[in-house]
Order: structure tokens, then sequence, then C-alpha cells
């Protein structure tokens, strides 16, 4: 893999390869003075759990830091955007809801139509929200195309009627086995679709765990246009201040989440739930299960019920998991980014328990952080309440923290949304001068 210097070193340069260079600079400080008029659209397929969601929000609060006049609009299919609080200056259109029933498979979540009605829907709207907001940048989250191709007719209006518009990409740092990935995006024309309709692509990663750009053998041309900023993150904890809170704390406290709680609820909160009740008598700590909104309806009454009769508390969702990873003396979770990310950012251990559907992403990213010496691993299929209590009971007897070792040198590059938002100082910089671009 390649240095983590050698893969940042082109997070501004790759702008430079902006088809045509069409626009005129002016300086850093008289865009500074205004940000008058600059709009910037991000798309959000959101077709399953929340981690999407979640990270557009922190990559739009990073950007409202940066640029108070900022106008962002995002376009989302998540359900659950109204339970989050927004930054001023950021809106969102809401599509109707699709989820993911296997590998390249969707249904309407909520309304009773079919898949093509809704995807033309869905299609359509994004096309006359570009028309309409005519955005100065559109970052695409995760899926080139979007939902089998809902946005491409976007970028194909962007391309021809508007071609002004800085188009940016966003990948997390794993998608799936690098020989699936590559095939997929052969027979689908990925790789042209990037070269097409792309000016910057960003890995909301670091090459030390991944790299995406040899891994998915991304040809010269659209490899010179990408570059890693970290991953998206909150800002971290003071350390010093965690650790005060936590010997302020009395016992042991475990929190146990499985994100937005699409998938994995058997596996990992039903086998915790069983573990407790097996092992009560030997259990000495007290835990917090939050399964996600998403859980289903049978399985949340069912562990809700059972949770008063054993030393848990369990909700459905939090708005933020900060304030519980930080206080956990072990962290239990499923391997999603967003669940992954937050972990690496305030926990101090953590188990992951890879949720294996559809794709092998999860199971990729947990092991390559074992390999690295920062989480412990469980694999899904050797899973049971046995495997688990000795697990924790191993994990909360250690003395080191691994996460929190790895934050004080630096192991992993966690400011990715600040460093997405200098990444689009450089391209307002090169816009034409603020007075001529309210259009």
């Amino acid at each position: 893999m390649r240095s983590e210097g050698e893969a940042n070193s082109g997070l501004y340069s790759a702008i430079n390869h902006r088809r045509g260079n069409r626009y005129q600079a002016f300086s850093q400080a008289q865009y500074r003075g205004t940000g008058a008029g600059l709009r910037m659209l991000i798309y959000s397929h959101d077709t399953f759990g929340l981690g999407h969601l979640r990270r557009c929000l922190k990559i739009s609060q990073a950007l409202k830091a940066q640029f108070p006049d900022l106008s962002i609009l995002l376009v989302t299919g998540s359900p659950q955007v109204h339970r989050y609080r927004l930054p001023a200056g950021l809106d969102y259109i809401k599509l109707p809801a699709v989820r993911k029933t296997a590998d390249e498979q969707y249904e309407p979540r909520s309304i009773k139509t079919s898949f093509r009605r809704i995807f033309n829907l869905r299609s359509r709207l994004l096309l006359e929200t570009t028309r309409q907001f005519s955005p100065h940048i559109l970052l695409v989250d995760h899926s080139p195309l979007g939902m089998k191709g809902e946005i491409k007719p976007s970028l194909e209006w962007l391309k021809s009627e508007n071609p002004e518009t800085f188009t940016i990409l966003g990948l997390r740092d794993i998608i799936d086995e690098p020989e699936k990935v590559v095939k997929q995006w052969q027979a689908q024309s990925i790789y042209d679709s990037l070269r097409e309709f792309y000016d910057g692509i960003l890995i909301y990663g670091c090459p030390i765990v991944f790299d995406p750009v040899i891994s998915y053998e991304f040809p010269e041309d659209i490899a010179r246009k990408t570059s890693f900023c970290g991953y998206i993150s909150e800002p971290g904890p003071n350390s010093r201040k965690a650790r005060m809170n936590k010997a302020d704390s009395t016992g042991k406290f475990v929190t146990v989440t499985i994100g937005g709680g699409d998938g994995a609820g058997e596996a990992v909160v039903g086998t915790f739930m069983e573990m407790l009740k097996r092992f009560e008598s030997r259990i000495d700590f007290n835990s917090l299960i939050i399964t996600g909104p998403f859980i289903s309806e049978e399985l949340w009454r069912k562990y809700r019920s059972e949770s008063r009769r054993l030393p848990v508390a369990i909700r459905k969702f939090v708005g933020h998991t900060r304030p519980f990873l930080q206080k956990s003396d072990l962290v239990i979770s499923t391997g999603g980014y967003n669940t992954t990310t937050e972990i690496l950012t305030f926990a101090r251990r953590a188990l992951i328990i890879p949720r294996i559907l559809y794709r092998n992403e999860q199971l990729l990213r947990a092991q390559r952080l074992k390999d690295l010496g920062l989480v412990s691993l469980i694999h899904p299929d050797n899973i049971n309440p046995e495997t688990l209590f000795d697990a924790i009971t191993e994990q909360l007897l250690s003395r080191d923290e691994p996460l929190e070792r790895a934050r004080i040198n630096g192991t992993i590059q966690l400011n990715g949304a600040e460093q997405l938002a200098e990444y689009c100082r450089t391209i307002f910089s090169n816009l034409k001068a603020p007075e001529e671009i309210s259009r």
C-alpha cells in the first residue's frame, strides 16, 4: 500500500485536473469576505441503515463551520432525517424511501407501489432539484450513479447544461471484496462514469486501513483525480477529560450498538441478551443496547421485554452515541463505516461482530482494524453466548486501551470532514469572483 503521506499529497492537486480549467481564480481573502451565493448539493441515496445520512450531516456541519454563508441542500432517502438537528443554512429534500433487500435489489420502504414507479419518481425529483438549485458543487455519497442509476440523468444534465458545477464522488474506505467490485464496475461501466461525470473523487478513509485505488484497480487517469481525506468523524474527545469522566463513574459499563438496526439484530443483540440470561450470576457490569430505529418491531418488543429482568437498558435511537462510547469500558458493535468511525474516535476498546449481509465490507474493515491491533473481532459464524461472554470477560480484565493509544499516536486520520471542507475551499477559490456567481 502507499504511505499515508503519498496518498494525501494529492488532496488539493487533484482539483487541478478539473476538466477544461474553466474557472478564473480569485484570492481566498476575497472569498472569505463574502461567500455570497455559493450553493452545494449533497446526494445520499440512504437505502440501508443510518450511515450515509449521518456521514453527510457531519460533512455539512464541517462545511458550515468553514463557510457560514454557504447554502447546502441535502437530497436524502432516509426516513430518519427529521430526527437530527440541522445546522443553519442546510435544508433537505426527502426522497420516497426504499430499502435494500438483496445485492442490487430494492423495494419501496413505506409506499405500496412498484419499484419502477418509485425509482422514476426519485430520479425525476433529483433531476429537477439539480436544475433548479444549480449548485456550484455536487457531492454524491458512495454510489457513483446512485441507487440503480437514479442520479445519472442529473449528472448528464450538469455535464451538458451546467458544466461549471464541480462534481465530487465521496467513497467510503471499503465497498466489498476487490474482485467483486472490479467485476461489477466493469459490467456496469462505472469506470467510464467516474471518468466522464466526476471532477474529483474523495475516499473517506486512510490507505493504512485499505487502499481502494489499488484494490479496485483505478485506471491512472481516475487515480490522478482521487484523494484520501481521512475518516468522516466528529471532533475527537479531550482524552484527559474523558478519562476523568470515566473515573467518576462506578462499575464496568458496556455499550452494544448495531448502527441503524437494518440487520444483525438477532446475531448481536439477541446473542448478547441470551448471554446475560445464561451467565446472570457472573455478570459484573451494566450495559446499554442501542438497536437503531430500523430494527423490526417484533425484535424490539422482544428485547425490550427481556431487558426489564436483566442488568441492561435498551434504546431504539440516540441522537449522538459519543457520550455512551466515551463512558464505556467496552463497545460491542457491528462493523459499518459510521459505527466503526465513531468507535475509532470515542471508544477505548471495541469488539466488532461484523454483519455479513449482501457483501463482505464489514468483515474486511473489522479484519484490517484487528490486524492493526485496534479492535477485537468475532466472526458472526462463531458467535454464541459462551464465546461472547469469554470475549467480554477478557476485554474487561485488560488494562490496554488500544483506541486511546491510536488517537494519541495519530494512527488513523479522523478529520475527514474538515479535510473535505478544505478541499472545497480550494474549489471555491477557483470560482469566478463572488459577485459574478449569484446566478
